[in-house]
């Protein structure tokens, strides 16, 4: 008993050293960010600015570090959610329609309406991810309740059917489509305070309601027969996790545009280091997934400045060898 609770105390001390060393990862890449771009700065400069609240620094490069650290935390935690409520490792916000949806309603804006205000690109791009989801969740529904293996299925014939859309739209007007592509390869560029602002209370909103049903996560994670058995409401439940992780890919998605891996590999990463209790691995899922989409966006800006490259590219560079990981460590473990 005694060394069952040492045990426990060491990897409570384990946790708390991994959330601490990400936290504080996280500070020196929010430092980083507002001091080095096209044009390096002095820490003096980011004091001054930020003491007349004005300049480049104040306007441009806090309002970016600020979408990168919300948008990492919405993408992993609505990747962390749908994995375990789609029962599918794989599981993304692409499969429910969010980056698709949202995608194809800014294209079209981007192409077809150019004199619109960038301010109501994310606004538009949200509709367009919730009006996606609600059709893939109309199509994969039956009278006696979703089928999680159906749901997804459905999810990646829309996506695919959407993605083609968008392809056509940028062929055909190849010419202007150059605005679309930045979006849709993911970029945090000329974000601003306002879109801070529409994003932030979506976060932390999401994030609440995840914790609040975190111990649901942990149930639905047993076999379909023992949660009737337990009495819990799965298609409740489920229902409701789902809706969670809409708000927060869409609203992700609605700023950044297509971030490929954070999602999906983000959760992996996190229940490897820190065990399969979402008590503990969502908070830290939500912190890893910061500190990826800040990176990425800081490594993007200063790799070959003044070029930038899309923080949708970075991101995959890093998450797609440890997806081919993954996938080894998983046919040997068969």
């Amino acid at each position: 008993m005694r060394h069952m609770k040492s045990l426990s105390l060491r990897s409570k001390g384990s946790y708390s050293l991994l959330m601490a060393t990400v936290l504080v990862m996280i500070v020196v890449v929010f430092i980083l960010s507002l001091r080095f771009g096209a044009t390096p700065v002095t820490f003096s400069e980011i004091v001054n600015q930020f003491r007349a609240q004005a300049g480049t620094i104040y306007e441009l490069r806090l309002p970016r570090v600020l979408c990168a650290l919300l948008v990492g935390v919405s993408a992993s935690v609505a990747g962390a959610i749908l994995q375990t409520v789609l029962r599918n490792p794989l599981a993304s916000p692409d499969v429910i329609g969010a980056t698709a949806g949202g995608g194809l309603v800014t294209v079209l804006i981007i192409l077809l309406a150019p004199l619109t205000p960038a301010i109501w690109l994310p606004v538009y791009s949200m509709a367009g991810s919730a009006v996606a989801s609600i059709l893939i969740f109309l199509l994969a529904y039956r009278r006696q309740g979703n089928s999680m293996i159906r749901l997804a299925l459905v999810g990646i014939a829309v996506s695919a059917a959407l993605q083609a859309i968008i392809k056509m739209l940028i062929v055909k007007y190849a010419m202007s489509s150059s605005q679309a592509l930045i979006w849709l390869k993911g970029s945090l560029y000329a974000r601003n305070l306002q879109h801070a602002e529409l994003l932030w209370p979506w976060t932390v909103a999401g994030l609440i309601a995840a914790m609040l049903l975190v111990r649901y996560l942990n149930v639905l994670k047993l076999d379909e027969s023992v949660l009737v058995s337990l009495g819990t409401r799965v298609r409740t439940v489920r229902t409701l996790l789902l809706l969670v992780a809409l708000a927060l890919s869409a609203s992700a998605a609605s700023i950044s545009g297509n971030l490929s891996f954070v999602g999906l590999i983000i959760p992996h990463l996190s229940h490897k280091l820190t065990g399969e209790n979402f008590i503990r691995s969502l908070p830290f899922t939500a912190a890893l997934g910061a500190l990826l989409v800040m990176l990425g966006d800081l490594l993007g800006r200063v790799i070959v400045p003044p070029m930038e490259i899309p923080v949708g590219i970075i991101t995959s560079l890093i998450g797609a060898p440890y997806f081919v990981y993954l996938i080894i460590k998983q046919g040997h473990k068969k």
